[in-house]
């Protein structure tokens, strides 16, 4: 029971969340991209 405790995922609770939030971060940054690079050529 006590490796469930630790376990538990600073923040959010649930590591899941952090997945999402990673995965979400990087389609930003690679939509940024897209546009700056359609911008600047």
């Amino acid at each position: 029971m006590e490796d469930q405790e630790q376990d538990k995922a600073p923040l959010f609770g649930k590591w899941v969340y952090w997945y999402w939030l990673v995965i979400g971060f990087l389609l930003l940054l690679i939509v940024f991209f897209y546009f700056f690079t359609k911008h600047f050529s």
